[in-house]
Protein backbone atom coordinates (compact mmCIF):
# COMPACT_ATOMS: atom_id res chain seq x y z
CA UNK A 1 0.00 0.00 0.00
CA UNK A 2 1.13 3.73 -0.67
CA UNK A 3 0.51 3.96 3.17
CA UNK A 4 2.97 1.54 3.92
CA UNK A 5 5.31 2.40 1.56
CA UNK A 6 5.51 5.63 3.00
CA UNK A 7 6.35 4.71 6.50
CA UNK A 8 8.64 2.40 4.58
CA UNK A 9 10.98 5.37 3.30
CA UNK A 10 11.07 6.57 6.65
CA UNK A 11 12.14 3.68 7.75
CA UNK A 12 14.51 3.76 5.04
CA UNK A 13 15.79 7.44 5.46
CA UNK A 14 15.78 6.90 9.81
CA UNK A 15 18.54 3.60 8.69
CA UNK A 16 20.52 6.07 6.26
CA UNK A 17 20.78 8.52 8.94
CA UNK A 18 21.70 6.04 11.67
CA UNK A 19 24.77 5.01 9.12
CA UNK A 20 25.85 7.89 7.29
CA UNK A 21 24.61 10.51 8.84
CA UNK A 22 25.42 10.51 12.26
CA UNK A 23 28.08 12.10 14.22
CA UNK A 24 28.53 13.51 17.92
CA UNK A 25 26.26 16.82 18.12
CA UNK A 26 24.45 16.29 14.52
CA UNK A 27 21.81 18.58 13.94
CA UNK A 28 20.22 15.30 12.15
CA UNK A 29 17.88 13.87 14.07
CA UNK A 30 15.45 11.14 13.43
CA UNK A 31 12.08 14.50 14.29
CA UNK A 32 13.43 16.63 11.42
CA UNK A 33 13.35 13.49 9.29
CA UNK A 34 9.92 13.13 10.02
CA UNK A 35 9.01 16.96 9.26
CA UNK A 36 10.56 16.47 6.05
CA UNK A 37 8.51 13.56 5.22
CA UNK A 38 5.38 15.52 5.62
CA UNK A 39 6.60 18.05 3.68
CA UNK A 40 7.31 15.39 0.75
CA UNK A 41 4.19 13.52 1.34
CA UNK A 42 2.23 16.94 0.97
CA UNK A 43 4.31 17.28 -1.93
CA UNK A 44 3.47 14.19 -3.37
CA UNK A 45 -0.35 13.40 -2.38
CA UNK A 46 -0.97 10.55 -4.93
CA UNK A 47 -0.50 7.02 -4.01
CA UNK A 48 1.06 6.68 -7.49
CA UNK A 49 3.93 8.62 -6.40
CA UNK A 50 4.61 6.01 -3.78
CA UNK A 51 4.51 2.88 -5.15
CA UNK A 52 7.53 0.47 -4.77
CA UNK A 53 9.72 1.96 -8.25
CA UNK A 54 8.95 5.49 -6.44
CA UNK A 55 10.29 5.20 -3.19
CA UNK A 56 13.90 6.08 -4.34
CA UNK A 57 12.91 9.21 -5.61
CA UNK A 58 11.06 10.17 -2.12
CA UNK A 59 13.88 8.99 -0.48
CA UNK A 60 16.48 11.63 -2.87
CA UNK A 61 13.33 14.37 -2.27
CA UNK A 62 13.41 14.30 1.18
CA UNK A 63 17.43 14.32 0.89
CA UNK A 64 17.74 17.12 -0.97
CA UNK A 65 14.93 18.82 1.44
CA UNK A 66 17.53 17.83 3.93
CA UNK A 67 20.62 19.82 2.26
CA UNK A 68 18.62 22.78 1.41
CA UNK A 69 17.56 23.41 4.83
CA UNK A 70 20.96 22.51 6.31
CA UNK A 71 22.42 25.23 3.55
CA UNK A 72 20.01 27.96 4.30
CA UNK A 73 19.94 27.00 8.80
CA UNK A 74 16.79 26.67 8.83
CA UNK A 75 13.98 23.84 8.79
CA UNK A 76 10.20 24.96 9.72
CA UNK A 77 8.08 23.09 11.89
CA UNK A 78 5.36 21.29 9.53
CA UNK A 79 2.70 21.70 12.03
CA UNK A 80 4.44 25.13 13.42
CA UNK A 81 6.19 26.58 10.14
CA UNK A 82 7.26 29.36 12.61
CA UNK A 83 9.23 27.55 14.80
CA UNK A 84 12.68 26.34 12.80
CA UNK A 85 13.94 23.12 14.12
CA UNK A 86 17.60 24.31 13.31
CA UNK A 87 17.42 27.35 15.36
CA UNK A 88 20.73 27.37 17.69
CA UNK A 89 22.54 24.68 16.13
CA UNK A 90 26.35 25.61 15.36
CA UNK A 91 26.83 26.57 12.02
CA UNK A 92 29.90 24.40 11.47
CA UNK A 93 27.43 21.18 12.22
CA UNK A 94 25.12 22.11 9.77
CA UNK A 95 27.91 22.61 7.03
CA UNK A 96 29.52 19.09 8.00
CA UNK A 97 26.37 17.80 8.17
CA UNK A 98 24.85 19.62 4.88
CA UNK A 99 27.90 17.66 2.85
CA UNK A 100 27.39 14.50 4.25
CA UNK A 101 23.90 14.81 2.96
CA UNK A 102 24.99 15.71 -0.47
CA UNK A 103 27.65 13.10 -0.54
CA UNK A 104 24.74 10.51 0.17
CA UNK A 105 22.13 12.27 -2.01
CA UNK A 106 24.45 11.91 -5.10
CA UNK A 107 25.46 7.98 -4.04
CA UNK A 108 21.70 7.59 -4.52
CA UNK A 109 21.13 9.43 -7.57
CA UNK A 110 24.56 7.92 -9.85
CA UNK A 111 23.79 4.59 -8.60
CA UNK A 112 20.00 2.96 -9.29
CA UNK A 113 20.95 0.48 -6.97
CA UNK A 114 22.62 1.91 -4.07
CA UNK A 115 19.89 1.30 -1.24
CA UNK A 116 20.89 -2.02 -1.24
CA UNK A 117 24.33 -1.54 -0.65
CA UNK A 118 24.16 1.63 1.80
Amino acid sequence: TSAGNRRKALSILKCLRDTHLDFPGTPITNYILKTLMLYECEKHCNDYEWEDNCIGDRIIGVLLQLVSCLQCRRCAHYFLPQLDLLRGKPHHLLDQSSKMAWNLVRQLMLNARALETL
